[in-house]
Formats: structure tokens, sequence, C-alpha cells
């Protein structure tokens, strides 16, 4: 399966007393004491078993002088600054660039999560994350992993099954993770029970996890499977309790992975700069780039960076707009005097009726060609000279074998009322990508 991602684990908690490699004590009067514990707060889901354990060494990281102590280790301000300094580095998206693409996107979801996001969106309105663990909580674990859920959904108040809500993103039209969260009264906790051969006694010990009352007999249990079989219509609580499954990719378990040929979507992630000496150019989607190919790349290792806009007409065959610098593209050295230099993407777009629920899927393919002029002017700051701009609703539907009618043919099509938008973007060789969930409504 080709694609490389970033996964996540917390951990919170005090600080133990130790040899090398186990936490130490630490005075709260200690000037580092604060600094290390809000870092924690905030970012341990991002610290590896390494970084907690082992620090950072010149034999793994050839660009330090000397090494640095583990995060457990640190009981100073001095090293407190130069390992958050490193931590911070190796997980740059550009390094050329003066801000982190990385740290800003994990402060933006830190800050999505302080400011309750959930609380008024449209699939579960009222859904809060600070009755539920805060930043420390599986809601948390999750939503700083992977952002916003392409889709969620809600089942509650039934009387024999816990609450439970679904957070499902997707990945070429199949669900890459389905995050299930059960809640029996005090706060909603993630479901962890899958099992690797899955069996009749299995099956019931997960519906005995997720029930109100504990089953005792065979009625109870069936009485338990026809409650939640009603109460799921779109079987996306079936997906993880009847057929034991986290994710349609076999190769997808929550955590526990080896990131070899296995890989845990909680588990804690390798900084950039190994990823990418190991994977090179991806961290979602192997590329896919023929032998002899010159292509001359962005600096940027799996992130596509580009700009999204909506609403930005009130007719349908302007209401999106997507902006790419030309700097930000890989692009390939292709047998055109004229225009020697390509870049291909491929293109989807999902809407699904917030209403209904029925999804309409789009998907198309892009092809870009410069001049010597331009290839070497595509880091000039001029509105156009340096931007590619994509109108997706004048693009035909071109799934790779055969062509449909332009996106605004479809949009015509669609009944009236608010959508969920989801765009993924991706470079074809390279796999480098980007995403984006909107909210529009159709009149």
């Amino acid at each position: 399966m080709g694609y490389r991602f970033l996964a996540v684990v917390v951990s919170v908690g005090i600080f133990l007393s130790g040899c090398a490699g186990k936490r130490i004590n630490i005075d709260p009067s200690n000037p580092v004491y604060k600094p290390k514990s809000d870092f924690e707060l905030n970012y341990g889901f991002f610290i590896t078993p390494d970084e907690m354990k082992e620090g950072y060494t010149p034999e793994k990281y050839p660009t330090l002088k000397e090494s640095i102590k583990s995060f457990n280790e640190i009981d100073t301000l001095e090293e407190f600054s130069k390992f958050e300094k490193h931590f911070w580095e190796i997980r740059d998206f550009d390094p050329r660039t003066p801000q982190n693409e990385f740290k800003e996107l994990i402060d933006g979801r830190i800050q999505d999560i302080r400011n309750e996001i959930f609380r008024t969106d449209s699939d579960i309105p009222g859904t809060f994350f600070g009755p539920n663990g805060g930043l420390k909580g599986d809601m948390a674990r999750a939503y700083l992993l992977r952002g916003r859920p392409h889709y969620a959904v809600r089942a509650q108040n039934m009387s024999r099954v816990s609450d439970l809500m679904a957070w499902i993103y997707f990945y070429e039209g199949k669900p890459l993770f389905v995050f299930l969260f059960y809640d029996k009264g005090y706060n909603y906790q993630l479901f962890r029970n899958y099992s690797g051969i899955d069996t009749p006694e299995a099956y019931m010990d997960r519906l005995r996890e997720i029930a109100k009352i504990y089953p005792t007999s065979e009625d109870d249990y069936a009485l338990i499977e026809r409650e939640l079989f009603l109460n799921d219509q779109e079987r996306i609580f079936w997906f993880a309790l009847a057929y034991n499954r986290f994710s349609y990719y076999p190769d997808i378990v929550i955590e526990g992975g080896n990131n070899k040929d296995k890989f845990g979507a909680l588990d804690p992630p390798e900084p950039i700069v190994l990823t990418a000496e190991r994977f090179k150019s991806t961290i979602l989607g192997q590329p896919n780039i023929p032998e002899g190919t010159e292509l001359f790349e962005s600096g940027y290792r799996s992130f596509l960076p580009a700009y999204i806009r909506n609403n930005v007409g009130s007719d349908h065959p302007t209401f999106l707009m997507i902006i790419i610098l030309r700097k930000n593209v890989d692009w390939m050295k292709q047998d055109n005097n004229e225009k020697p230099y390509a870049a291909n993407l491929n293109l989807r777009i999902s809407f699904q009726n917030k209403k209904t629920l029925q999804l309409t899927e789009f998907m198309t393919y892009l092809r870009f060609e410069l001049s010597q002029e331009e290839f070497d002017k595509r880091n000039d700051e001029g509105e156009l000279i340096g931007s590619l701009i994509i109108l997706p609703a004048s693009l035909p539907y071109f799934d790779g074998e055969k062509m449909g009618p332009m996106l605004r043919e479809t949009l015509k099509q669609l009944e009236p009322g608010g959508y969920v938008v989801n765009v993924y973007l991706q470079h074809t060789l390279a796999k480098k990508y980007n995403t984006w969930r909107e909210e529009v409504v159709i009149k």
C-alpha cells in the first residue's frame, strides 16, 4: 500500500525518579518545571520513545555537534532549550522558510481543541474536548494526529448500548481510519479492542465493552446487537464491532505498528528527517518516479502547499479556486523545446449532503507545463507568474480511463442545501499532497 503518514502518542504525567532514560524528579520551583510540563501537555503525543529515553546523538543526526539529553533526563532550562530547538527542526516541512509549517499545523489544532470546534459542528454538535480529557483525552489524541475528520456520526440515548461516536478519515474513497468512541456516562473513550483472529468470543467481548449493562445471557447479547443494528443505518459502528476492522487497508492498525509493513495510527511519529531518509519524498504515498526522470523538487518532503478559496463567485462556475505557487511544485524535465518542464496532479473532490448524507464524487487530472523562462521565474512573488490557478468547476471528470461531464454540470444536479466538501490534491510522481475540508451551501 502506497502511503506513509504521521502518527502520534501522548504521554503526560508526573516525573518519576530513576537512572538514565527514566524520568527524574523536578521540583516545581525549578525554572524548567513549567516549560517542560507545558511542552509535554501540548506536544506529548509527538515525543517518540527514543526522544523520551535516548535523546539525540550525532550518530543519528549528523548535523549535531554534541548529544542532547533525553526528555526524561532534562532538568535545566539550557537542556530543555536544546531539546526543544532540535525537536522542531527535525520536523520542519521546509527548513528554508522562516516559519515551521509543522509546528504551525499542530498549534492550530491545539487552538481548535481549546476553542471547542465541535460545539457547533454540523455532524456532531454539542461535542466538547474539555469534559473528555482536554488535550490529554482520546478525542484530542485523534484530532492532533489527523485533524478534523472527513465525516463524523453519533448514536445516543440507547437503552443497552453506550453513546457512540465515530470519526472517519478517507483515503482514495476508502476508510483509512475509523476512530470509534464510546461513553458509558463519564467521558468518551477510544475503542481499541480489535483482535488479530476474529472469533465469536472476541465479537462478544467487543459487545460487552460498549454495553451499558453487562450481558449475562445469549438473549442479552442479541438485544445489544439488535439495538446497535437499528441505530447504525450507515453500518459505521458495525465496521468496528461486527467486522473487527479499524481500517479498510489491512496494513493499518490502531496502534502497535512496526513502520515497515504495518502502520499504527496511534504510534509515535518519527521525525520527518528520519522518515525522509528511509522513504525519501513522502509520508502519505510512495513516490512513483520512473528511472532516469529528471525531477526538480520543491524542498517539501511530503506536503504540497496550496491555498483554497470558496464562494469566490455567486454562481457555480467559480465557487472554488485552488492556488499553488510554482516554486512549491516538483517539476519534471520533458522532451519539449517550448515547454521543457511539466507537473501532473490528481484532484479528487467529494460533496456530501449534510441532511441526506448522499455522497457525490468527482476526480480529474491536471497537467501544467512551463517554458524555460517561466521555470526560471517560478520563485517570483508576482501575482501570476509564480502561481498556478485551478478552477475545478471548469474541469471535466476523468478517472484515468474515461471522461465525464464538467464539475459545474455535476453541481447543477445536486439538491439545494448544505454540503461538506472534501478536496484531495496529489502530485502523481512524488505523491506529495494536500487536503481540505470546507462547508458550502448550494442554492
